[in-house]
């Protein structure tokens, strides 16, 4: 599992010593949000564990909780008037209602198998999880919207944080047959 979680960060600083697009302010931002994201799910998971609460009760109590903070920063930040202008204008639009709706469901389909995925295993299974849904994010991504140039780097870093992803999920598996086969009783040594 240890040697799983080095190669997916090897994999990753790879990827990123091949962006010839190097951004301060983007790195650090991403670097915040993957310390936030980490917080966040173990958190998830003690709250899980600890609690005995189910990943409804956690989504229930993640959107209240969450909800002063948002509209703080709505309203720091100056978007609610935006915001609210933008949602009434576009609200009229058939398109856009069945996106907004569709990206709704989504959204809670999403959080809610996140909180499930991080209560049944752990933090760090759903973030190997979540890394592997992120190298199909990429290399779709590449494909698909270009605007990036593709260096030999960033592929044999993806490959890389890929290996690790699918080693992490065996290594886990292994562990969990084993386990399993630990917990059969040894019917001959009854019979003794």
């Amino acid at each position: 599992v240890s040697i799983s979680v080095i190669l997916i960060a090897a994999g990753v600083i790879i990827a990123a010593l091949g962006d010839f697009s190097f951004d301060v302010f983007g790195y650090s931002m991403a670097l915040t949000s993957v310390f936030f994201q980490t917080m966040y799910l173990v958190l998830v998971e003690k709250s899980g564990a600890e609690d005995g609460l189910s990943s409804v009760e956690i989504m229930f109590y993640n959107s209240f909780l969450s909800l002063p903070f948002l509209l703080f920063l709505i309203i720091a930040t100056r978007e609610f008037p935006d915001s609210l202008y933008s949602l009434l204008v576009k609200s009229s639009s058939l398109t856009f209602s069945a996106i907004f709706a569709a990206s709704l469901i989504m959204g809670i389909a999403l959080n809610y198998t996140m909180f499930l995925c991080t209560i049944v295993n752990s933090a760090l299974t759903t973030t190997i999880v979540g890394v592997l849904k992120g190298v199909g994010s990429t290399t779709l991504g590449f494909v698909l919207l270009g605007g990036v140039e593709v260096h030999a780097l960033n592929v044999i870093g993806l490959v890389i944080n890929t290996a690790g992803g699918i080693s992490y999920s065996y290594a886990k598996y292994l562990e969990k047959k084993n386990k399993a086969l630990k917990a059969i009783p040894d019917v001959e040594a009854y019979r003794k």
